[in-house]
């Protein structure tokens, strides 16, 4: 009987751990550098193993709550690279979810069969009632799991609730603190409901979350969106108005060609000669340059040096790019896009005549792409979007927001550092197709 009892027991608490462990999977996977279960398998078995030792000296026993606590969310720091505090919130939180749970189903079994008898029996005791409650809980604890797994997946590291979660944690665990020693000292069903109010109070609070952090997801869809379409519309406009110009030029042909015939059979070269000159402004505007050999993503890309030509700004290409790749043209406009007119802004902002350089290369399967701005300020680097001097600060990072949903979507990395006067962004993305040597 007792080899069963202390399977089932070890079973429960590898259950119970190795939940908590999906659940910061859920929320920092992708701060992760190896994949797989491995890290968290192991830490759940020593857990179990603590938790065992703890157990033969008592059933239950707040020391056990709060080693849990502590053991899994130094532990998460460790595997997820995130800060303590934000850790340390998520581990608190769960404890308490499951020790309120936990205590409604004991309490709601035992006002049923037995009332405080039965209570204490199912928490002081190891027999076979016991092992059948504890298959049960962690049955009903296993598919609450799931059911919430879609809610906590909306509850990730773009909206940071540490602070909320610790102030629940802390208010939640004075309560369970107060409720358990009036459930020792006088039980009786009323203690039940009080138990479920407190679980009800729980639940509240994490839909809450998912609600506030959905409404703001909405907010912000829309607000890239905005973005996406004031970019596309000013793209458009500047290719727009070279077309145009073009056009004009085209339509007119015939008459600038009467003018330049009488300018030869007058015998006036210079006059001819600067006459070409003015009329093939817009259309050198638009020859077409190679730079990709992708004709959307070559227009964007004469449309900026156009632009830098315009503001004064030296520019330096070297672009070779892959054919027959999965990444999509607009793909492509989209990053280089976003970060050459940020290039741009920046040099702007020096007040002086200052450089930018890309340089697009494939090696192997991977597509590198690296622009150089001069700028004013210390060597840094930076592990998430650099903060911007602008004045809307709200409407601001919408197109990096851009740049990095585009990148990870190739299963890429977007890197920023700023090194003796220069501000250096590197992109990297994985394309599909075939390189040279698979060619040969």
């Amino acid at each position: 009987m007792n080899v069963v009892y202390e399977c089932v027991e070890c079973i429960a608490s590898f259950i119970e751990i190795f939940i908590l462990y999906r659940i910061y999977n859920i929320l920092f996977g992708d701060l992760r550098k190896k994949r797989g279960k491995k890290e968290e398998i192991v830490f759940t078995l020593g857990a179990v193993v603590i938790v065992f030792c703890c157990n033969r000296v008592a059933l239950f026993s707040y020391f056990t709550l709060l080693f849990g606590v502590l053991y899994v969310s130094l532990s998460a720091v460790y595997i997820y690279k995130i800060k303590y505090i934000v850790s340390f919130s998520v581990s608190s939180f769960y404890f308490l979810c499951m020790a309120y749970v936990e205590s409604l189903y004991i309490t709601a079994v035992a006002a049923f069969f037995g009332g405080q008898e039965t209570f204490i029996y199912l928490t002081s005791q190891k027999s076979m009632q016991r092992v059948w409650m504890i298959c049960v809980g962690k049955t009903l604890w296993v598919l609450l799991y799931f059911g919430a797994k879609q809610v906590i997946k909306k509850i990730t590291l773009k909206h940071n609730y540490t602070r909320e979660l610790i102030v629940v944690s802390c208010v939640g665990t004075c309560g369970f603190v107060f409720l358990t020693e009036q459930t020792w000292k006088g039980f009786g069903k009323s203690i039940t409901g009080v138990w479920f109010l407190g679980v009800v109070f729980i639940a509240s609070f994490l839909f809450g979350l998912y609600f506030v952090t959905e409404s703001k997801e909405q907010k912000m869809n829309l607000k890239i969106t905005r973005t996406r379409n004031q970019l596309l519309e000013e793209n458009y406009q500047a290719l727009n108005d070279i077309y145009t110009s073009n056009a004009k030029i085209y339509h007119d042909l015939n008459n600038h060609l009467n003018v330049l015939y009488q300018f030869l059979e007058e015998g006036e070269m210079d006059e001819a000669k600067k006459y070409i000159r003015q009329i093939s402004q817009p259309i050198q505007k638009i020859t077409k340059t190679v730079w990709t050999g992708v004709d959307v993503v070559d227009v964007i890309i004469s449309s900026k040096v156009e632009k830098m030509r315009n503001k004064g700004i030296s520019w330096d290409i070297n672009a070779e790019f892959p054919k027959n790749t999965n990444i999509q043209p607009y793909d492509l406009c989209t990053i280089l896009s976003n970060l050459l007119d940020n290039a741009v802004e920046a040099v702007e902002r020096t007040g002086e005549a200052g450089n930018i350089s890309l340089t697009i290369r494939k090696i192997n399967y991977f597509l590198m792409i690296r622009i150089t701005n001069s700028c004013i300020g210390k060597n840094e680097s930076f592990d998430v979007f650099p903060e911007t001097t602008k004045e809307d600060k709200v409407m601001h990072g919408w197109g990096l927001q851009n740049v990095q949903e585009t990148v990870q979507k190739y299963g890429g990395t977007l890197k920023f550092r700023q090194e003796e006067n220069q501000f250096i962004v590197d992109v990297m993305m994985f394309f599909e197709g075939e390189t040279e040597s698979e060619k040969e």
